[in-house]
């Protein structure tokens, strides 16, 4: 105790004494047993509200206060002076009042004495109206003074039902069952893997087929009383004590024994077929005296209805008491005479050794496990309604075991995953101990089975899954089954691997949600892709999508498209070993580890807005999520989050090829459609380009954006012609403004309130479709159509209403123009036009050819409707 804490605590008491008005007074301050300053204090406790659930209080109480060691910094204790208040709540060895149940938290040394004087008070105002434990909150279960020497007892099943009380606590029967646990007796180390009914347990460790091993330790059984009364504020340290306490309830001495024999006697069962196997293995003898000399672990489990976590359901609180030596041999003793009940004599003898036994029990001091709670029903996960609690029972695969696959593979470890699949098909080498985390002794190691060994340590009830496997060909092979997983996260890194994952998502039937990431050059900023079930693509699409974003100079993604999309492509590259290594980042664990964080938690706050169904995370119809995140200095840290919608899918007509069309795409043709209809006549064709990208690797056909026609087009209700002027700067402007990401796939054109089928016309004109450079050996004809209602229905954009579609990858032709057709798109010899009259791309007034091949006529003054007049001009 150091001097000053006590002068300041006897300064502030003294003080809070002066001001009080007799409220707080000091009667005696004195020094006890163990060297420390002491306060006897009395407090005015008069008129306060009692209950029959409270304590009773006088007018004035007195309290004795100990001031602790490191005073401010520890708060003081407090004992009443009598023991009118024991076996209540939060009142122990008679006396000992808890103040706080989180000092760590609750006491604050700034406060000091005139904190604690405080809290006192109210408790002692709580304690006499009985809501010390209000209704709802978690009870404070009764103290359990532990040995060391005794071990640790971890409980991981729930009891469930399994407990003979009622939800509210009530009910008058004592259950017992038998905890089937896994016993590590180096680390003095108990683990509860299952409850057990006691017949079934003792059929259980008698069939020889009983798995008597658990992860390498021994299985031993340990009996477990349910009573429904509870012990007060603490357990007792004697064995008289316990006994008496669990005979009031219903459990007399005979059957306390009884359940002890009974375990001892399944102990001796699975002991013996232990040493047997052990024997086995090492190619030892073995026979029946083999085990007789080996030590049993012996102890009981005593349940109360002393836990509530919310609401009013009482649960179990578990007490684990260690036998100590001489009681567990005469426990065994008893066992074995009750084994041999054939005659007068063993009975006898039988009653002559449970005597025997308690009266060594009732002079026997109780040695008290630690019990560790992992029962669900009584522990409240410390991520409980975060997004990592969507991982909680899910199957995972993640691909990729290196500095961004080892810490999310361990993340979903303690999240909870079921399973969870490491696929890598590297191996450790010296430089990756810098940032990933494997140790020296792995190296050499294929890295996922050194990291599914480190994480299987983690939880015992989990065993990961390594797979030393090329992840392409191993888990995206044509065949291949996704739907054993709920998850898959591609911390691969590779392109290919995202190719290979969007041609493979394209064909599968079932798809789990995929969610991607990649981490920039230097290690500051990372992209995290997230694709749920219904989203068009996988990753390499939606990546696709947000070069297109960085590249529009949209602010918050011009870094990440000068990172991770540069329009001229890095020529620094960093490799870490000689020779032909793989570049990478330059980046510390600190900083891959981290950004791993923040993209799994972006990624799990879609998974878990989505399961919920609302939530601005889960972005409505939204399907396709990507998040940037970022380090560095407060100015440019943060994530950035963006979703799209799923596009328009469907094959083109010969099957070699899956069109996407994106919302953006669809929604500027129906712009040009509305603006045709206002300008010209709703029956008059439109069309234009399509701006997108061929990928032969995934077989898809990409439209990103379309266009209206050139000014030199021409239009009308049966037939359009595109024509080229400036379509060749249009093009070129966008594949530099993306890098060649997006660049000329082809033609559209409409069919207003017809059918989405080339006509006549389109078939011949199909035969000589080029692009506008001429370069492209193929392009894209998509025709849009429908009948008048649901045209309408389009174009006016209501209900979400979509035309019909067709597509064709149409082949450039080579040879010959068609029957002398002019062709779909290109120079035009005005009198091959079809007579009739036309709408120029760029022009406001219709222009007419004539039935004998005229010229085209000059432009017409604009009418007050296109459409009428043309029905008065036929």
């Amino acid at each position: 105790m150091t001097t000053d804490g006590t002068d300041l605590a006897r300064r502030q008491l003294l003080d809070l004494v002066e001001i009080a008005g007799g409220a707080v007074e000091v009667l005696e301050e004195w020094t006890n047993v163990h060297g420390n300053t002491a306060f006897t204090i009395s407090l005015d406790t008069s008129g306060l509200e009692h209950t029959a659930n409270g304590i009773a209080v006088r007018d004035r109480e007195r309290f004795k206060v100990i001031i602790n060691d490191d005073f401010p910094f520890v708060p003081p204790s407090v004992f009443s002076v009598h023991k009118r208040w024991a076996r209540t709540p939060h009142v122990q060895w008679g006396s000992s009042l808890c103040l706080y149940a989180a000092p760590s938290v609750e006491w604050n040394p700034t406060d000091g004495m005139r904190g604690f004087i405080g809290r006192l008070s109210k408790w002692v105002e709580n304690a006499a109206a009985g809501t010390l434990d209000p209704d709802g909150q978690p009870l404070h279960p009764p103290a359990v003074y532990t040995s060391a020497d005794a071990g640790r007892l971890l409980v991981h099943p729930n009891l469930g039902a399994r407990v003979p009380w009622a939800a509210d606590g009530s009910g008058r029967e004592v259950g017992t069952q038998v905890a089937w646990c896994a016993v590590d007796n180096r680390r003095k180390r108990v683990d509860v893997l299952e409850w057990v009914d006691t017949d079934a347990a003792i059929a259980r460790a008698e069939a020889d087929a009983t798995e008597v091993f658990h992860g390498g330790r021994p299985v031993i059984a340990i009996p477990v009383v349910l009573t429904p009364d509870e012990f007060g504020s603490e357990y007792p340290d004697d064995v008289r004590s316990l006994s008496a306490g669990l005979a009031e309830s219903g459990y007399d001495r005979d059957a306390l024994l009884n359940d002890l024999a009974a375990c001892t006697h399944i102990n001796r069962k699975l002991r013996a077929r232990q040493v047997y196997l052990d024997a086995k293995a090492a190619g030892n003898p073995w026979d029946e005296t083999t085990a007789e000399g080996v030590p049993l672990f012996t102890a009981m489990l005593v349940g109360t209805p002393s836990r509530r976590v919310e609401g009013d359901v009482r649960l179990a609180h578990l007490a684990a008491w260690k036998l100590d030596a001489l009681s567990a041999a005469v426990t065994g003793l008893f066992a074995r005479i009750r084994v041999l009940q054939v005659s007068g004599e063993s009975a006898e003898l039988q009653s002559e050794v449970r005597d025997l036994a308690f009266s060594l029990f009732n002079s026997s001091p109780i040695a008290w496990m630690r019990v560790m709670e992992t029962r669900p029903e009584v522990t409240r996960r410390r991520d409980q309604d975060t997004p990592s609690s969507w991982l909680a029972g899910r199957r995972v695969l993640v691909l990729g075991s290196g500095a961004l696959g080892a810490p999310v593979s361990e993340f979903c470890v303690r999240a909870g995953v079921k399973e969870l699949t490491v696929a890598d098909y590297a191996a450790v080498n010296p430089g990756i101990l810098v940032r990933q985390p494997y140790n020296d002794a792995d190296i050499g190691l294929g890295k996922a089975h050194a990291l599914a060994k480190r994480l299987s340590a983690i939880r015992d009830d989990l065993n990961v899954t390594p797979s030393h496997v090329n992840v392409r060909s191993g888990f995206f092979a044509p065949d291949q089954d996704l739907g054993a997983y709920d998850l898959v996260i591609d911390a691969t890194a590779d392109a290919s691997v995202r190719s290979n994952i969007e041609l493979a998502r394209k064909k599968a039937d079932v798809r789990p949600p995929l969610v991607t990431m990649v981490i920039g050059h230097n290690a500051e900023r990372g992209l995290v892709t997230t694709n749920l079930s219904a989203a068009t693509g996988a990753a390499a699409d939606t990546f696709r999508k947000v070069s297109l974003l960085a590249a529009s100079k949209t602010a918050e993604w011009i870094d990440i498209g000068d990172d991770l999309f540069p329009t001229t492509p890095r020529t620094k590259l960093f490799f870490p070993e000689p020779g032909c290594s793989s570049p990478t980042f330059v980046g510390s664990a600190a900083q891959s580890a981290a950004l791993a964080g923040m993209m799994l938690h972006e990624a799990l706050m879609v998974l878990h807005a989505a399961d919920r169904g609302h939530g601005e995370a889960a972005g409505g119809d939204q399907v396709s999520f990507a998040s940037a995140v970022r380090m560095g200095t407060a100015a440019t840290m943060g994530a950035s989050r963006v979703s799209w919608s799923a596009d328009v899918v469907q094959s083109d007509r010969s099957g070699e090829f899956e069109v996407r069309v994106s919302g953006t795409a669809l929604a500027e043709a129906r712009a040009e459609v509305q603006r045709g209809a206002r300008v010209r006549a709703p029956e008059i064709e439109t069309g234009g380009m399509l701006l997108g990208a061929f990928d032969d690797a995934t077989g898809i056909v990409y439209v990103d954006k379309v266009t209206g026609p050139p000014p030199d087009s021409y239009l009308s209700a049966t037939y359009f012609h595109h024509g080229v002027e400036g379509t060749q700067e249009r093009v070129s402007a966008e594949v530099r403004r993306t890098a060649s990401t997006c660049g000329f796939v082809g033609f559209w054109h409409s069919h207003p309130f017809g059918r989405a089928h080339p006509s006549q016309t389109d078939e011949q004109g199909m035969a000589s479709i080029v692009a506008p450079d001429g370069s492209t050996r193929r392009a894209l004809m998509m025709i849009l159509g429908g009948d008048e209602e649901s045209w309408d229905t389009w174009r006016k954009g209501g209900g979400g209403a979509r035309p019909d579609i067709y597509f064709r990858v149409v082949p450039r032709s080579d040879g010959p123009v068609v029957n002398g057709h002019p062709g779909y798109v290109g120079g035009l010899n005005l009198q091959q036009l079809p007579a009739g009259w036309y709408f120029r791309g760029g022009f406001s007034g219709p222009v007419r050819v004539s039935r004998g091949g005229e010229p085209l006529a000059g432009p017409i003054g604009r009418p007050s409707s296109w459409w009428a007049w043309l029905r008065r001009h036929p």
